[in-house]
C-alpha cells in the first residue's frame, strides 16, 4: 500500500513541474503575440571586427552591436540585427529591406544618399604592406601596383585617384590581408583597427605592417536613408541618452580602452544564468539523477571556457589599445592619441592665462639614412630619438610619433613664451650629440614648427596646420632651426598650400599644356627637332611657367605623374607631325625622380607603343646631376635606352658637376651647351673658348652638339664656324603653341 502511494506522489510532482514550466513559456508566448510590435531591422558587416563580427561560437557581437542594443534599450525599440556581407548590407538598406546600418564611415558622396547620427567613433584608414616591403611609404607609391580593398568601402574613392593602380576589391578586409600575406597583391587599403584585429586573430602580425601616415580619418556611426528622418531622430535621442548615463563610455572602454569593468557585468550575467540553470537542475534531478551528473560536468566545462575566453579577451583588448594608440617602432603615443589629447585640452580649457603649444618636428634629410643604411637602422634611430625627446619635456607633456620621421610635442601649462624657446633650443642642442648604432656615428638635424594657443589656432585643425606651416618656414630658413607661427607666414603658407592643391588637380583637369621650341640644323636652316616645354593654365593666376611650379612638383612627388603626362602628350604630338610629312625628333626633359623611378623604362615603352612613335624620333634630356647621382644605375638605364633606339642628350652641359671620365662610357647621343655660355659668346672670349672646347670634345667622342639660347645672327655665325650641329633660341622662336609650330612647318 505504501509503495503505490509514493509512486503516485512522484508522478504528481513530475506532472506539476512540467505544467509549471510549460505555463511559463505559454504565458510568455501569448504575451508576445498579443502585442503589436514594430521591429526595427538593422544590417551589419558579418566580418568587421571589433565593430561587428560572428565569433567562433556563431554569436554576432562587437562594438556596434553593443551600441545599437544600448540605444534600443534607452529608446524602447524592438530591434533585429542581421549580419551579412558588407556589399549586401548596403544593397539591403538602399532596397528598404532593412531600416538602418549599424555603422558606416561618412564621406561626401555618402552624405548625398544617407543620413548619419552623431559619430560613435573616428575611423582611420591606412596602408598595409608585407614587412619586407621598402618601396611603399605613401599612397603615391601605389601607382602601378596591385592594391586590394573591401568592396564599397570608403577606400574605393582613394583607389580611383591612384594613377595606373590595379584595384582588386574583395568582400571583406580579412580576405584582402590573406591575399597580401600570400603575395597576391602589393598592398591593402583598410581600417587600421579592423586590420590589426584580423592580423592578431590570424597570427599575421609578423608578416604584415602599416606604413606611412593615415590616409584619412573619418566619422563613423549608425546610418539611415535620407528620407528616414524619424528613425534618425530616434537613434540620435537614444545615443544622447546612453552618452549621458555613461553606457556609451563603458561600451567604448570595453572594446577600445583599458576599462575592464564590463567583465564584472558579464560574470554577473553568467552567474544569474548559472543560478537559473541550477534551479532547473534541482527540479529535474528528482526525475533524472544520472542526467543531472552529466549536466553538471557540461556546466563546469562551459564555465571554464567562459573564464578562459574572458582572460583572452582582456589580453586582446590591451593589444588592440596599444596598437590603436601607440606607435609600434618607438612605443610613443601615435597621431590618434595626440589628437584626442589635444581635443580634450581644448574642450576643458578654462584658464585663459595658461597656454600650451604644439611642436611639429621633422628630421632633416632622414630619407637618406633609410636609403643608404636600411630601414632597420632608421627605425632604431627613431626609437633612440623618441627616448631622447621624452627626457627633454616635462612629465605632463606628450611626445608622439605621427609617421615617418615626424614627431609632435604637446607642451602644457606655459606661463611665458621663453619656456617654448628654451625647449626648442634644448631640442636643437640635443641633436648635436651623435647617434651611435653598430659602427656608425650619425649626426642629425631637425626643423621645428611651433603653434601657440590661442595665437597659433583655437582648434585642433588650426593648431596642427599652423605648426606645419611654421615647419615649412623653418625648412626654408635652411633647417636645423625652429620657427613660431605668426601672421607673417599665414598668407605665404596658405598660398603655397592652395597652389599645391591646385597642382594636384592640374593633370586630371587638363590644365597642363605643352609649348614647343624649334631646334634648327645650322648648316641647312631646317627644323629638325622640337623641345617640349610644359606650361600650367592655373585657374586663378593664368599661364604659369615651370619656374613657378616644377620645384613644388619635385618636392611633393607629383613630378612623376606630371612627367608621364608630358612624355605621352609630346610623343603623340610628334607622331601627328611625322604623319604630316615632317621628319622631326621630339626632345623631352626628364626629372631626376622620374628617371630614377623603378617603372620608368616600362612606362616609356608603353607610351611609345600607345603613341606609335618610333624610338629614333625621341630624345630624352637629362641633367648632369642625374648622371652622377648614381652612376651605376644611370649607366644601366642609358644602355637600356640605347638598345631601344631612344636618343639621350645631356642638358645644360657645363653647369653641373660633370665627370668627364664617365662621358665616354655613357650611351648618350648629344650634348646641349647651356645658354649661359652662348648668351654673350660674341663679346666674351672666355665663354667662346669654353663653348668651342665642348664642341671639340663632343665631336671627338662622336656626339651631336646643340647650343641653347641663341639670340642673334652673330652668335649663330660663330657657332657655325665652330661646327656646332643644332641651335635653338629666341633668334628663331620662343617656345610656342602647337598651332604656331603648324604654321612654321607649313
Amino acid at each position: 500500500m505504501k509503495l503505490p502511494m509514493k509512486k503516485n506522489i512522484l508522478i504528481f510532482v513530475t506532472v506539476l513541474t512540467l505544467v509549471f514550466i510549460q505555463g511559463i513559456f505559454v504565458d510568455e508566448g501569448n504575451a508576445i503575440t498579443k502585442e503589436e510590435i514594430k521591429i526595427i531591422r538593422f544590417a551589419g558587416d558579418e566580418n568587421h571586427p571589433p565593430y561587428e563580427y560572428i565569433d567562433e561560437n556563431g554569436n554576432y557581437r562587437g562594438y556596434n552591436i553593443d551600441i545599437i542594443n544600448a540605444i534600443a534599450h534607452a529608446a524602447g525599440l524592438y530591434i533585429e540585427i542581421i549580419p551579412m556581407e558588407w556589399n549586401d548590407a548596403i544593397l539591403a538598406l538602399e532596397n528598404n529591406e532593412v531600416d538602418s546600418l549599424i555603422g558606416m564611415s561618412q564621406t561626401e558622396d555618402r552624405l548625398k544618399k544617407y543620413k548619419f547620427t552623431s559619430p560613435t567613433i573616428i575611423n582611420e584608414q591606412v596602408i598595409f604592406v608585407n614587412k619586407d616591403t621598402v618601396h611603399i611609404n605613401s599612397i603615391e607609391d601605389l601607382s602601378g601596383l596591385k592594391v586590394s580593398y573591401q568592396k564599397n568601402d570608403l577606400n574605393e574613392s582613394f583607389i580611383h585617384d591612384i594613377p595606373n593602380v590595379i584595384a582588386l576589391p574583395e568582400k571583406d578586409l580579412e580576405d584582402c590581408l590573406f591575399e597580401l600575406a600570400n603575395n597576391e597583391v602589393d598592398a591593402v587599403l583598410g581600417n587600421r583597427v579592423v586590420g590589426i584585429f584580423h592580423l592578431q586573430r590570424n597570427k599575421l602580425t609578423d608578416k604584415i605592417m602599416t606604413v606611412g601616415e593615415s590616409i584619412t580619418s573619418v566619422k563613423y556611426g549608425p546610418t539611415v536613408l535620407k528620407d528616414n528622418q524619424e528613425l534618425l531622430n530616434t537613434l540620435e535621442e537614444g545615443l544622447e541618452q546612453i552618452k549621458k548615463n555613461k553606457t556609451f563610455d563603458r561600451i567604448y572602454g570595453k572594446w577600445f580602452g583599458e576599462d575592464l569593468g564590463y567583465i564584472k557585468l558579464l560574470i554577473k550575467d553568467y552567474k544569474n544564468e548559472i543560478m537559473i540553470l541550477a534551479i532547473l537542475i534541482g527540479l529535474v534531478v528528482l526525475f533524472l539523477y544520472l542526467y543531472n551528473i552529466r549536466l553538471k560536468k557540461q556546466v563546469l566545462k562551459r564555465t571554464q571556457e567562459l573564464e578562459q575566453a574572458n582572460d583572452d579577451l582582456i589580453v586582446k583588448q590591451k593589444e588592440i589599445y596599444n596598437l590603436a594608440y601607440n606607435d609600434s617602432i618607438t612605443s610613443l603615443p601615435n597621431r590618434i592619441y595626440f589628437v584626442e589629447e589635444l581635443n580634450g585640452i581644448l574642450d576643458n580649457i578654462k584658464d585663459e592665462v595658461d597656454s600650451f603649444a604644439v611642436f611639429f618636428l621633422d628630421i632633416d634629410r632622414f630619407k637618406h639614412i633609410n636609403d643608404t643604411l636600411g630601414h632597420h637602422v632608421g627605425d632604431h634611430i627613431l626609437n633612440l630619438l623618441g627616448i631622447r625627446l621624452s627626457k627633454l619635456v616635462k612629465d605632463l607633456d606628450i611626445v608622439a610619433r605621427v609617421g615617418g620621421d615626424e614627431f609632435f610635442i604637446l607642451m602644457k601649462g606655459i606661463k611665458d613664451e621663453s619656456e617654448i624657446v628654451s625647449l626648442a633650443n634644448s631640442i636643437l642642442m640635443d641633436f648635436k650629440e651623435p647617434y651611435y648604432i653598430r659602427d656608425y656615428e650619425l649626426y642629425l638635424t631637425t626643423s621645428i614648427g611651433i603653434a601657440i594657443y590661442p595665437d597659433g589656432g583655437v582648434d585642433t585643425q588650426a593648431l596642427l596646420m599652423n605648426s606645419d606651416l611654421a615647419l615649412y618656414k623653418a625648412k626654408d630658413l635652411g633647417g636645423n632651426s625652429y620657427y613660431i607661427y605668426g601672421d607673417e607666414i599665414s598668407s605665404e603658407g596658405l598660398e603655397k598650400m592652395v597652389l599645391l592643391n591646385q597642382l594636384r588637380q592640374a593633370c586630371d583637369n587638363d590644365q597642363l599644356v605643352l609649348h614647343y621650341q624649334p631646334q634648327i640644323e645650322i648648316k641647312t636652316g631646317k627644323i629638325v627637332g622640337l623641345e617640349a616645354l610644359v606650361r600650367w593654365n592655373n585657374p586663378d593666376k593664368g599661364l604659369l611657367y615651370p619656374d613657378k611650379f616644377i620645384a613644388l612638383a619635385e618636392e611633393t612627388g607629383l613630378i612623376i605623374q606630371m612627367g608621364e603626362w608630358i612624355l605621352r602628350q609630346a610623343c603623340m604630338q610628334a607622331r601627328e607631325w611625322i604623319d604630316q610629312g615632317n621628319d622631326i625628333i621630339m626632345s623631352v626633359n626628364i626629372s631626376a625622380k622620374q628617371f630614377q623611378h623603378k617603372t620608368f623604362v616600362k612606362e616609356l615603352v608603353s607610351i611609345l607603343i600607345e603613341s606609335g612613335l618610333e624610338p629614333k624620333n625621341l630624345t630624352l634630356e637629362i641633367t648632369e646631376t642625374i648622371v652622377i647621382s648614381d652612376i651605376e644605375y644611370t649607366l644601366n638605364i642609358l644602355d637600356m635606352l640605347k638598345n631601344l633606339g631612344i636618343g639621350v642628350a645631356i642638358d645644360d652641359f657645363g653647369t653641373g658637376y660633370s665627370s668627364l671620365s664617365y662621358l665616354n662610357e655613357m650611351s648618350v647621343n648629344e650634348l646641349k651647351i647651356d645658354r649661359s655660355f652662348i648668351s654673350d659668346i660674341e663679346k666674351n672670349h672666355k665663354n667662346k673658348m669654353l663653348a668651342n672646347t665642348i664642341i671639340i670634345l663632343a665631336k671627338q667622342i662622336g656626339l651631336k652638339v646643340t647650343a641653347e639660347g641663341v639670340e642673334n645672327l652673330e652668335q649663330l655665325t660663330i657657332l657655325k664656324e665652330m661646327d656646332c650641329d643644332i641651335a635653338q633660341g629666341y633668334h628663331f622662336s620662343k617656345p610656342v603653341s602647337k598651332e604656331k609650330i603648324d604654321e612654321m612647318m607649313n
